[in-house]
């Protein structure tokens, strides 16, 4: 019986201890912190899985920026590798297919349509076939062998002109093929995930407008279904995938910079709150490894190069 309380009172020691640590350093213990970014503070940047590496890259921090970096999470260790084969940028998109990256788009003072692939094998980028139309703060998800870009801003010199197209892109046959838009309104901003054979895209905003509807596409229909609405409105959010679900956090609600987060299942079309990230906060990445997601870099108030894990 004395053993089994020694047990227990240890249990809740190393329980208090945990909880009080990660107060004191303003993190819950569902966001441990990893390395920061070696490199410069930014919003806006890229990232990008592939195999047990996150890739990240661009952005701004008052300039426009290039360079680039893998991160691997089971050494918690970042790597430099070589500069974004574009130029330096922010508002750009990206996406990986198989075992390349993908980064295109976005805004160097022009609005761009060019898309480069990054090979990790040999650490060097080649220039793909260009978006047909250029523009900034574009969504991408990926099914298959394909991936879906689509949504965004462009200013013509006169006019702003907001998207709700939708182009497929084959890296196999680098071409692209126009698809279904989305059935609700232009917007830039969004956020998008893709599980199983289904893609996925929600909020966003356009001329101060800010959206909560919620798609889902299906690639062999080519049709998008409405789904359960975000919880509340919301731009600029951080979002991945772990086990068949769907996680999107922080970003904007046209009035606030938000640290709430949310936890989407596509077989009951709910949306749960889960834990909040760990401060207000907008323009981040966010990737997920090997069950775990990441949200990193972004905005609040201030540029950030931190990197937060997310257990779930």
């Amino acid at each position: 019986m004395k053993k089994k309380i020694k047990y227990i009172f240890l249990l809740f020691f190393l329980s208090v201890f945990f909880f009080n640590c990660t107060k004191e350093d303003g993190i819950t213990p569902n966001w441990p912190k990893k390395a920061d970014l070696p490199g410069n503070a930014r919003e806006t940047a890229v990232a990008f899985v592939i195999s047990d590496k996150a890739y990240l890259g661009t952005g701004f921090n008052g300039s426009y920026l290039k360079d680039f970096w893998e991160y691997d999470p089971a050494a918690n260790v970042w790597t430099q590798k070589t500069d974004f084969g574009g130029t330096a940028r922010y508002r750009a998109t990206g996406f990986s297919v198989g075992t390349k990256g993908y980064i295109g788009l976005g805004y160097d003072g022009i609005y761009k349509n060019d898309m480069w692939e990054y090979d990790p094998s040999v650490n060097t980028w080649v220039q793909k076939a260009p978006l047909p139309s250029p523009r900034y703060n574009a969504v991408a998800f990926v099914i298959g062998n394909k991936a879906y870009v689509g949504t965004g801003y462009y200013h013509n010199g006169s006019t702003g002109i907001y998207y709700k197209d939708i182009w497929q892109f084959t890296p196999d046959s680098n071409t692209w093929i126009q698809k279904t838009s989305i059935p609700g309104n232009i917007r830039f901003g969004a956020f998008t995930f893709s599980i199983g054979s289904k893609g996925y895209l929600g909020g966003g905003y356009n001329t101060s407008v800010y959206f909560s509807d919620f798609y889902e596409y299906d690639p062999v229909t080519n049709a998008w279904i409405q789904r359960a609405s975000f919880p509340t409105l919301r731009s600029d959010a951080a979002s991945f995938v772990i086990n068949g679900k769907g996680y999107v956090g922080t970003g904007y609600d046209g009035d606030n910079w938000k640290k709430d987060f949310y936890q989407y299942d596509p077989s009951t079309d709910k949306w749960i709150q889960k834990v909040d990230f760990i401060a207000d906060r907008l323009k981040s990445v966010g990737f997920a490894i090997n069950g775990r997601g990441y949200i990193g870099t972004g905005n609040d108030l201030d540029y950030k190069k931190d990197l937060f894990e997310y257990w779930p």
